[in-house]
């Protein structure tokens, strides 16, 4: 389930083209030479120079051979995210959050909005085998409640699995608790360690279903500045909490949500002493660690933890389906107070999934698909910032994620966000504007939020045109 051979070839020949080795106008290797070199067959070259034809890469001159026809027309900048703390404040989420995600559930949108995982990999497949051969061969009624922790299988693959060994993290399976969620993880979490009132400190900008629950359980926040590449600021951070009665903090430092930043190990250190010194939690959302491009993991915060103050939440949503509804919580010295809230809030979750997604982690399936995951995820990132370079007005500006599928644009002085959004949706067309990642309807009034998991086609492709085009509008 790996990804094909030829796209291998075309994702090496575009690196060379993007890094200068190929330049524009050249003409690239012959199909008979190429397949040589790599040893393979005539096919598998032709298709490769097809896919880069398609992403507009290269041309075909008949009876010629193939030439780069273009790089993208500029680089674009990293976007800058001030660098302020503000005091901590009562959380209201706008009502645009439950209109984009109730428009992206439906087809008549071409949608960049939601970050759900790509709907095109083979591993649905497997998961449908998965489901299958559970229901035949597994007993999952009768069985009444599931233990607080949830379903031994699953949480045995999840000890063993590469996904904590490589994050850094040893543990046992009774150390799992299984959750439906990343996000109903959180929650547990934030209902076993706070209380309403008091203040959580979140990066900024911050992934709105975060900004859902403090707002639900009545807490506040306080927006802690992040680095586009870095993430939360742990200077600030130190800062705060030197200043405000800060009960937790909430972050993700793995291929954050919206930016897509990675903490450097150094500043994970840094965040453990913190939490030690003023003696308080960390909810970490690992949700993106696996959907790293580099062959190698980041560790988690969790790994420098030596006291079990780092609660880990994550969940299959964002690598394999967020139907499945299967998340966990490794909770530390925190262990009790999270299996209560899960027995108060939910009893047990469904035996089912639990069981197709333990088979999943057992035999192979989903270290394959993480495999693929990674690679194409890197390959549709390379296409949209080729996309926004052609087609966004002088002075957009874009990360580019090392991990995970969004990314977090920053539109020209001039350009509001939200008009940009409200006129998409008139086309059709839906992204995530920036004021749904804070607290401050003022923040970010010039970004959106785009995902990039779904496989690019004409018509998605067009619909990035066309956000370009409107947003060149407004500077008319």
């Amino acid at each position: 389930m790996g990804t094909s051979l030829y796209q291998q070839i075309a994702q090496g020949i575009a690196e060379q083209i993007h890094n200068g080795i190929f330049k524009t106008g050249e003409k690239l290797p012959s199909v008979r030479g190429l397949a040589r070199q790599q040893k393979v067959s005539v096919s598998t070259v032709l298709a490769a120079y097809g896919l880069l034809e398609d992403r507009g890469l290269v041309e075909v001159r008949p009876k010629s051979g193939y030439y780069v026809r273009h790089l993208p027309l500029r680089e674009l900048q990293t976007p800058s995210i001030k660098q302020i703390t503000t005091s901590p404040r009562d959380v209201t989420t706008p009502q645009r959050v439950m209109e984009v995600m109730r428009d992206a559930a439906t087809d008549r949108f071409i949608s960049f909005a939601v970050a759900v995982p790509a709907s095109d990999f083979p591993v649905i497949h497997q998961l449908r085998k998965s489901f299958s051969r559970v229901v035949r061969s597994e007993r999952f009624l009768g069985m009444g409640y599931d233990a607080p922790q949830g379903n031994e299988p699953l949480r045995l693959q999840l000890q063993l699995a590469r996904r904590v060994m490589d994050a850094g993290i040893l543990v046992s399976p009774e150390e799992i608790v299984t959750t439906a969620s990343c996000q109903s993880a959180i929650g547990l979490c934030l209902r076993a360690l706070v209380q309403p009132g008091d203040v959580v400190a979140v990066e900024t900008p911050c992934y709105y279903g975060m900004l859902q629950l403090i707002e639900a359980m009545g807490l506040k926040a306080i927006e802690i500045p992040s680095d586009a590449e870095t993430g939360m600021s742990i200077d600030a951070l130190k800062l705060a909490l030197e200043q405000w009665p800060i009960r937790i903090v909430l972050a993700t430092p793995c291929y954050s949500n919206p930016v897509g930043s990675v903490m450097p190990d150094a500043h994970k250190r840094r965040l453990i002493d913190l939490l030690e010194h003023y003696d308080i939690p960390m909810i970490e959302d690992d949700i993106y660690g696996d959907l790293g491009y580099a062959s190698a993991r980041p560790k988690a915060v969790k790994a420098y933890d030596r006291s079990g103050r780092v609660l880990l939440c994550s969940s299959t949503s964002k690598i394999l389906e967020p139907q499945l509804g299967v998340g966990w919580v490794i909770p530390g010295r925190y262990q009790e107070q999270i299996e209560y809230q899960k027995f108060i809030n939910s009893v047990s979750i469904a035996r089912l999934p639990q069981l197709a997604g333990g088979e999943m982690l057992a035999h192979g399936g989903y270290d394959r698909h993480i495999r693929y995951a990674r690679e194409s995820y890197q390959q549709r990132r390379d296409r949209l910032i080729e996309l926004l370079a052609e087609c966004f007005p002088e002075g957009t500006r874009s990360t580019k994620p090392r991990g995970g599928f969004v990314t977090w644009l920053q539109l020209p002085e001039g350009v509001s966000a939200l008009q940009l959004y409200l006129a998409a949706r008139r086309e059709r067309v839906l992204i995530a504007p920036g004021e749904l990642f804070s607290s401050s309807p003022s923040k970010y009034q010039r970004s959106i939020r785009i995902c990039y998991a779904q496989e690019w086609t004409p018509e998605r492709e067009r619909a990035i045109k066309l956000l370009g085009e409107l947003a060149a509008e407004q500077l008319a």
